[in-house]
């Protein structure tokens, strides 16, 4: 039976991914220097460069990773990520930029920035221009690339690799308490041996008795005896420091200058930064239905005030459209309690209200003739309206597909299938319905799991949830 329901409702399923757009965003400090030019840095890096082109004359490699260089003609800060320049989030300018601030008459530094058309702003007030949370920034701030080094010191013999022979390497003491030097390596099949004394005089030997490095066999054999020399002559005390570098994004600390902020954490949810801490970009409430007296948790989601509960009304007397027409699951008064009522199409849009001219006599069933108004509030509370599907796309694209994050509250409501009764989703999911029709018999359904949203379809007359949204103000 739930074959059936997938052939007849379940198809050309298309999933939602997450688009947001990333905007760098600075913060511009002023900083008192004297006249002389960039000094170069300990990297070899310059301190300041004229344009882009002289930046790009250097190299942007693992060793000057987080490096910063201010460019004059742009105004700006570029940092390396290892492999390019970007456009750094710290817009802090270099004490030797002639720009950040001037010099009186008396030596004494301005506190005043000079903008590019000649005005003048007071730089503290500048910086701490994304403090305000009055309105929500425009700009997003992305995770900032960090390198972490890690590094293990092991003894040279002990870092000796079977199978890497450019690993047998290692300086021992000779017959007269002497360094020497010992590096193996493979010439043809044959293995050899250089050695390079105290004096740094090399010799090199041909190791005849391991004629086939290609053989197993002899690389076992040829192994030990490396590795039993070089312990023999005191090689292990010689220690080899390796370092591996990892490279990983995180949001810059959250601090007053950051305030207000809006940024994307490393998986991907939106967060804003509030109390020197990032926490998930949302803010709740409560909504009153004064036809029942119900009240429901609601929850603001990027600019969407959404129910954070499924709908539970039920009088039929006041909206004859539920007649007949919604029900809790398993028919248990407790599961309306706890997950809301599960309704046909045709009594969340309350088809009656809307067709109230006799025209739409068969719409919530047969709706390929229906035509909808623009803005449906079928049986949500007065102010609120059943959600189209560019106002889901809208939400699952602020929340990059976790509604649960953002305090959407997904629960396994289960639906009701016309033919074969209650059913649960394997996958723990729910469906809610969507104002959106989908031809003659099917309307869109926002199907919503714990990992992710997608777009479906499925019969009017099978029995979803409900979730509101709030009009625009």
């Amino acid at each position: 039976m739930r074959k059936s329901f997938l052939q007849s409702s379940w198809s050309r399923k298309a999933a939602i991914g997450s688009i947001l757009t990333a905007l760098c965003i600075g913060f511009a400090l002023t900083a008192c220097g004297d006249d002389g030019s960039s000094s170069p840095k300990g990297t070899g890096l310059p301190a300041e460069v004229g344009d882009m082109a002289e930046l790009e004359t250097y190299e942007c490699g693992m060793d000057v990773i987080g490096e910063k260089v201010y460019v004059t003609e742009l105004e700006e800060n570029y940092e390396c990520d290892g492999e390019k320049w970007f456009k750094s989030y710290d817009q802090t300018k270099p004490s030797s930029t002639k720009s950040s601030a001037s010099k009186d008459t008396d030596g004494s530094c301005d506190s005043r920035a000079t903008d590019k058309d000649g005005s003048s702003s007071d730089a503290t007030t500048s910086s701490s221009s994304a403090k305000s949370s009055s309105s929500r920034p425009t700009e997003i701030l992305e995770p900032e690339i960090t390198v972490n080094e890690t590094c293990t010191e092991v003894g040279a013999c002990d870092a000796m690799v079977k199978t890497d022979i450019s690993t047998w390497h290692f300086v021992r003491k000779d017959g007269f308490d002497r360094d020497m030097e010992y590096i193996y390596f493979v010439e043809g099949t044959q293995l050899m041996v250089k050695t390079i004394d105290y004096k740094g005089v090399e010799d090199i030997d041909t190791l005849k008795v391991y004629s086939d490095m290609t053989n197993e066999i002899s690389q076992e054999y040829a192994f030990n005896a490396a590795k039993s020399t070089c312990k023999n002559g005191g090689g292990n005390d010689n220690k080899i420091k390796s370092c591996v570098k990892d490279t990983v994004k995180t949001l810059p600390k959250c601090n007053t200058n950051l305030e207000g902020v809006i940024g994307i954490d490393t998986t991907g949810i939106k967060v804003i930064c509030r109390e020197n801490e990032w926490q998930i970009d949302v803010e709740y409430g409560s909504l009153m239905d004064d036809r029942d007296g119900q009240s429901y948790k609601i929850v603001k989601i990027g600019d969407q005030w959404w129910m954070a509960e499924n709908l539970n009304y039920a009088d039929s007397i006041a909206t004859p459209s539920l007649s007949g027409k919604s029900w809790c699951f398993n028919n248990e008064p407790d599961s309306c309690t706890k997950y809301g009522r599960l309704y046909t199409w045709a009594a969340a849009i309350d088809s009656v209200a809307v067709y109230d001219d006799g025209d739409g006599v068969n719409c919530g069933f047969h709706a390929g003739s229906c035509t909808l108004p623009e803005k449906v509030r079928g049986i949500c509370p007065s102010g609120w309206h059943m959600p189209d599907t560019t106002e889901w796309n809208t939400l699952f694209d602020e929340v990059g597909g976790k509604g649960d994050a953002y305090g959407f509250s997904v629960l396994p409501a289960g639906y009701r299938h016309d033919d074969d009764g209650f059913l649960n989703d394997d996958d723990y999911a729910t469906e809610f319905w969507s104002v959106t029709v989908y031809g003659d018999i099917s309307a869109y359904v926002m199907r919503v799991s714990r990992v992710r949203g997608i777009l479906d379809f499925a019969i009017m007359v099978h029995a979803f949830s409900v979730r509101c949204l709030k009009d625009d103000p």
